[in-house]
């Protein structure tokens, strides 16, 4: 980041919402020392970190993308560093603290093999970079009631020059997907003893009519920016429970709408206490509901705050620890770091510290977006007492497909670490012969499935 774009930075936050917006010269970067959506195209001075050149846009060998399996275009590359906590003490600088706790936690079996770096992310398609620089261009979309909503953004990177921390976070719920997929994966829970529990079969459909050019933002479903929902397959006892969820851009207007249909009730109930800070079940407690997709939901009770842009070792291109079977991807305690990629790259980093008279059971995260494709990579969350609790660690793969563009919805799945009770969590394990991450067309068929009405209709177990 160069200098006056440093100081710009500084006057912003200190200035608050008077600054917020990009300047006409910051606009003139965008495709030019910037990507459309805000990347800084050149690499580091030391060579560490190349300089963007469009990201992979061409499937490898033996892709096939009704197979709904990503081929790993990096396969056959070696570490270029590997960091034990023996050595960890000359990587400290660009180690995450979580990551640096996770070192002493497990000194002998945990490990960070650091690979080359490869700024994968697939260059947007014209209508999606234009968008990008329009919205920049444009006063009206911003931000509103102090970064819960949203309003006037559209078919882009929100705000590619961000002025705070909502705007920073806004980029990464509404981050580059295709328009629709569908996926089926696994979820698995180990207690603080290493002992694996009865993992999680589901089947996920999920609608992203941000992207999706032919919907009118604000109106319709286009009020919303990302719909999902999950059936759960196995265990046979929770067969058929459904979860519904439906993420509106004015969370200053409207909460998240969350429906569950369980078997046993035969019925579709609304569940507006599945958010924040409520455990989820499925998952053993491990996570929260505002952790899904690394950070999810209402920022309302937080105060968000760019801290500033750092070389950091964080997960990317993590092929290998989706897509390996468990009995070879994960160990008692934490991911096998033989199947771990991490990567050097420039991250946002973002601070949310829990605003006075709210509650959460956390006081402060600190989270690390990726400056390519606006994903965050990792999520750290202290306690009351200001001790590092939880690491969550995203998994992402570029979709080279040449159909939707962005990430391959890998930041779904995820590692995540209870510090504090020694459980852990993965969502979304792709290994097995039928799983599957597969796009598909946004077609009216398709978005009917994705409400309260298509549940109830279904109805059988």
């Amino acid at each position: 980041m160069d200098i006056k774009r440093i100081a710009w930075l500084v006057a912003a936050l200190a200035a608050g919402s008077a600054f917020a917006g990009a300047t006409p010269e910051q606009i003139k970067q965008l495709g030019t020392t910037l990507t459309p959506w805000g990347a800084e195209i050149a690499g580091n001075k030391e060579g560490t970190i190349p300089a963007y050149t469009g990201g992979v846009t061409k499937a490898p060998a033996g892709f096939s993308v009704d197979s709904g399996m990503w081929v790993d275009p990096y396969a056959e590359e070696k570490p270029v560093v590997s960091i034990t906590a023996a050595n960890m003490a000359q990587h400290a600088d660009k180690l995450l603290p979580a990551t640096q706790e996770m070192l002493k936690r497990w000194p002998n079996s945990y490990r960070v093999d650091v690979y080359p770096t490869r700024r994968s992310f697939p260059a947007m398609e014209k209508i999606f970079a234009d968008g990008s620089i329009k919205n920049a261009s444009n006063p009206e979309c911003k931000t509103v009631a102090a970064g819960v909503g949203i309003r006037g953004c559209a078919h882009g990177t929100p705000f590619p020059i961000p002025s705070d921390g909502y705007e920073a976070m806004w980029n990464h719920l509404l981050r580059q997907h295709a328009p629709a997929f569908e996926a089926k994966g696994r979820n698995f829970v180990w207690d603080s003893n290493g002992v694996l529990q009865t993992p999680q079969t589901w089947i996920g459909t999920f609608d992203n009519p941000y992207w999706d050019p032919k919907e009118t933002t604000y109106e319709g479903l286009g009020a919303y920016y990302q719909r999902g929902m999950t059936v759960t397959v196995d265990p046979a006892r929770d067969a058929g429970l459904t979860n519904l969820l439906w993420y509106p851009l004015r969370m200053d207007a409207e909460d998240q709408r969350t429906w569950v249909y369980t078997t046993g009730q035969r019925r579709v109930r609304l569940a507006p206490e599945f958010a924040y800070d409520t455990p989820i079940v499925q998952l053993g407690g491990v996570m929260f509901f505002d952790e899904s997709n690394t950070f999810a939901g209402r920022m309302d009770r937080f105060d968000f705050k760019i801290v500033g842009k750092k070389e950091m070792y964080v997960p990317y291109n993590t092929f290998k620890a989706v897509q390996t079977l468990p009995e070879k991807a994960y160990l008692k305690h934490h991911v096998n770091p033989d199947v771990m990629r991490w990567e050097l790259h420039r991250v946002w980093v973002v601070e949310a510290t829990l605003k006075p008279g709210m509650r959460h059971a956390m006081s402060k995260r600190r989270l690390y977006l990726d400056e390519d494709s606006w994903s965050v990579l990792a999520n750290e969350g202290y306690d009351q007492a200001g001790k590092i609790v939880r690491a969550i660690y995203s998994h992402t793969a570029p979709n080279y497909s040449g159909v939707g563009g962005g990430l391959v919805n890998y930041t779904s799945s995820s590692q995540i670490y209870d510090l504090a009770r020694g459980n852990w969590s993965v969502i979304g394990n792709f290994g097995y012969p039928d799983s599957y991450y597969r796009i598909v067309p946004r077609t009216p068929e398709f978005v009917a499935k994705i409400n309260p009405q298509a549940i109830a209709g279904a109805g059988v177990r």
